[in-house]
């Protein structure tokens, strides 16, 4: 199930691990723990390690920016 990230200006729907480290990259405060948590995810999914919806967790925290 796609993840679908946003706010009152833009949406954006990420289907993929790579879909969603493509959005983090373009994220600002990429040195906060939660988005350094989420882009570590991002790539245990792509290698395997983890399932996409352990990733999609952190990315939601990522997006909530709260």
């Amino acid at each position: 199930m796609p993840l679908v990230l946003g706010d009152s200006r833009m949406r954006i729907v990420v289907g993929s691990p790579e879909e969603a480290i493509n959005w983090l990259i373009h994220e600002p405060n990429q040195d906060t723990p939660k988005w350094k948590r989420a882009w570590n995810a991002c790539r245990d999914v792509i290698d395997g390690r983890i399932r996409s919806e352990d990733a999609r967790k952190a990315v939601e925290l990522v997006a909530a920016r709260g």
